[in-house]
């Protein structure tokens, strides 16, 4: 016997998440890669300043 109700295969199938349109996955990886190539580059950079002590000032 199935002690599965009907109602419980309605609400697994409502619960799913969409599958995402054409392109929408190369596009998040992408944002994904740039954020940490960002994220890498901020940290070298702040680290840098922090080890030599200078600060630099634009515009001067």
């Amino acid at each position: 016997m199935n002690n599965v109700s009907p109602a419980t295969g309605a609400e697994q199938i409502g619960s799913r998440r969409s599958l995402p349109k054409r392109g929408q996955i190369k596009s998040r990886i992408a944002t994904n890669a740039l954020h940490s190539i960002v994220y890498v580059l901020s940290r070298a950079a702040s680290n840098h300043h922090q080890s030599t002590g200078k600060v630099i000032r634009r515009g001067d």
